[in-house]
């Protein structure tokens, strides 16, 4: 029996990235993304296996039922991948309440709605979360001065989730250079190597 993955927050790179790699290696993948065209698509082109589920995580009722939907459709999930961002910062002049407040609703509140959700299926599988983060979660960011509060916010969550759910692995994987789509270069990271790293993580003991 395939185990089951939600990514939360698929997207054109990361997102999609690990979604499909969880999905070439065996597990079935639930979608989340506020958008519904692009997963609708993208389980589409994956085929069984894979169900589109929109949602916004920062509404905590969606999460609950697209969880459900994912259960119904495949198993208890042992997998988790929290990947909505919620927008990038800025300096301060230009930083705002509102995009603060925005991100935070979607890195932390969002993510730990999502882990709420799937909490009695990682117990019972002994599961992994998995945190997309950033460097920017260590130290001073003065350009990103949103970020310099909502990546060390995110990190804490992950830590005290590692803390709180016994038997459960719990990784904020911090990046620290860009991400594409297509082949590493000038700096950026492949989308796919991530993708890899993540499921190096999923399936390590």
């Amino acid at each position: 029996m395939s185990e089951t993955a939600i990514v939360a927050g698929v997207g054109q790179t990361i997102g999609e990235s690990v979604a499909r790699r969880l999905h070439r290696a065996g597990y079935d993948v639930g979608l989340f993304a506020r958008s519904g065209s692009f997963i609708e698509q993208l389980a589409t082109d994956l085929g069984d296996g894979a169900l589109a589920v929109p949602t916004d995580i920062t509404d905590t009722e969606a999460v609950q039922q697209g969880v459900e939907a994912v259960r119904a459709a495949f198993g208890p999930v042992s997998v988790l991948v929290l990947n909505a961002t919620g927008g990038g910062g800025r300096p301060v002049e230009g930083a705002s309440v509102d995009r603060l407040e925005s991100m935070f609703a979607v890195r932390v509140s969002g993510s730990l709605a999502c882990v709420q959700a799937v909490r009695d299926d990682l117990l019972e599988t002994g599961g992994t979360v998995i945190f997309s983060g950033t460097t920017f979660a260590d130290g001073e960011v003065p350009q990103q001065i949103e970020w310099g509060a909502v990546g060390p916010a995110t990190s804490g969550l992950a830590n005290s989730l590692g803390a709180a759910l016994d038997g459960v692995q719990v990784t904020y994987v911090r990046i620290g250079s860009r991400v594409v789509p297509g082949e590493a270069g000038s700096g950026a990271l492949s989308a796919s190597e991530v993708a890899d790293t993540y499921l190096d993580v999923i399936e390590r003991e």
